[in-house]
């Protein structure tokens, strides 16, 4: 009786296994999506020209917020252009 016992408890403990892994995924909480920033690539090019300066939060967003504008209107531009001419752009 005493092995038969110990492989009934042995399967009663991996359905509870089982069933905390189910527990446990649905538990896990999503990672927010990436934001996509330029803020790294500005940064690196300030310290290059000036090593000893900082820039805010509200400073980055502002220059992020320029650089997403200058590639809209480039891309803008290219497409007008394209239209214009009756070629594809480039992708």
């Amino acid at each position: 009786m005493a092995p038969g016992g110990k492989s009934a408890g042995g399967k009663a403990m991996k359905k509870s296994g089982k069933a905390q892994k189910n527990i446990a995924k649905s538990d896990k909480k999503r990672k927010p999506k990436r934001k996509e920033s330029y803020a790294i690539y500005i940064y690196k090019v300030l310290k290059q020209v000036h090593p000893d300066t900082g820039v805010s939060s509200k400073a980055m967003s502002i220059m992020n917020s320029f650089v997403n504008d200058l590639f809209e209107r480039i891309a803008s531009e290219s497409s007008r252009l394209a239209h214009y001419n009756k070629h594809v752009p480039l992708p």
